[in-house]
């Protein structure tokens, strides 16, 4: 890796890591145990306490969402 690419790789991490702490806690908890630890979504329902078709939604929201931050944090999505 270049510095560059090291430099770009920290601030897309900071700009995600800003989104994840403003979400709201189901969202968080659904957002980080569904693509960190890479949990089901039916784990993800029962921890979340939301049905499978509740947590699809919430997720596809949360990824719109930051989608639209990380374009306005400058990063090309």
């Amino acid at each position: 890796d270049t510095p560059e690419q090291e430099l770009d790789a920290r601030l897309l991490d900071e700009a995600v890591e800003r989104f994840v702490r403003s979400l709201s806690a189901d969202a968080r908890n659904a957002f980080v145990g569904r693509y960190y630890f890479f949990d089901s979504i039916s784990e993800v329902a029962r921890y979340c306490g939301m049905t499978e078709s509740g947590v699809k939604s919430l997720l596809y929201r949360t990824r719109q969402n930051l989608k639209d931050h990380l374009a306005k944090e400058g990063f090309a999505v």
